[in-house]
């Protein structure tokens, strides 16, 4: 058995010092019934394989995900056309308490947490179901192909092709959203959000994976080294220059062949055609002086 499949699991339960989640369906649903969210990842939306799966023109493939970091549950809205609800408000990344209400027009859902009664001698004991050493909390995401350094901003990080995602690839191999970077117990992950293509970690496709440094992380044709950093003076000290652009563009050698150059499909007298006017646009204005004359004759 390989490093990375020790490492992988299919969307881990959360450990019991993690607060527990179940979502009540106040709305949509003919009854009020609590569903138990065990994982460290719960998805809602159209696709099947979310936890709870909502057949609505309204609702998207994979509509909003919820994340147990082993403290706190965040709710992140994956950049949905018609959007997620939190207490009445539109959301994007947001920290849920008890007792709030999270929307996915047309269906409501009341958030319970029971938090975990901690003891003396429990010592988090099973905070993580790997077992392993302590990791750096900050990850950045180098783009190998261009060197630059991506540093989310936010607890959780989207992933996709869509704008408005925190890392957006224009790529048509990239889902629309299509994974998540998370921390479990300060350990960094990458979540698959049910892509069509899959998300690779040093070659093998993976559900969730917990992250180590050097890790290479492949999204459509864009492969990214995972670079953990204890600290901004980490960052300092390795040279490392955080780009704020977060939009990688792959270059035409790399772009998918459903990318079409219109150019090379035109017929040839439209070639000539074009080719004259591109000429005709990098040539300088002809001169009226005699000295320009002059010169064009010779």
């Amino acid at each position: 058995m390989t490093d990375n499949a020790r490492l992988s699991q299919a969307n881990p339960l959360v450990a019991k010092a993690a607060p527990q989640l179940s979502l009540v369906a106040t709305a949509g649903m003919d009854d009020e019934r609590p569903i138990p969210c065990h994982r460290v990842v719960t998805l809602l939306g159209r696709r099947q394989g979310c936890k709870i799966t909502m057949q609505h023109r309204r609702i998207a493939p994979v509509h909003v995900a919820v994340v147990n970091d082993g403290t706190q549950l965040i709710a992140v809205d994956l950049v949905t056309s018609y959007g997620t609800l939190l207490n009445g408000l539109k959301m994007e990344h947001e920290r849920l308490n008890d007792g709030d209400l999270l929307t996915c027009r047309p269906w409501e859902f009341r958030v319970e947490i029971q938090q975990p009664e901690h003891t003396a001698d429990d010592g988090r004991r099973d905070a993580h179901p790997f077992g392993l050493d302590p990791s750096p909390h900050v990850v950045a995401l180098e783009h190998i192909h261009s060197g630059r350094i991506l540093r989310p901003n936010r607890e959780v990080c989207i992933i996709g092709r869509r704008n408005g995602c925190d890392i957006t690839i224009a790529d048509s191999q990239v889902s629309r959203v299509h994974a998540l970077l998370l921390s479990y117990f300060g350990h960094p992950a990458v979540f698959d959000l049910l892509s069509t293509n899959q998300t690779l970690v040093n070659g093998d496709p993976v559900q969730y994976q917990r992250l180590r440094n050097d890790d290479i992380i492949t999204v459509g044709e864009s492969p990214f080294r995972v670079r953990l950093l204890d600290s901004k003076v980490t960052e300092r000290a390795a040279g490392f220059k955080v780009s704020t652009d977060t939009t990688v563009e792959l270059k035409p050698a790399q772009r998918h062949a459903d990318m079409i150059d219109i150019k090379a499909t035109e017929s040839s007298q439209k070639w000539r055609i074009a080719d004259k006017l591109d000429n005709t646009a990098h040539k300088p204005p002809k001169r009226t002086t005699p000295r320009c004359r002059t010169e064009s004759r010779r």
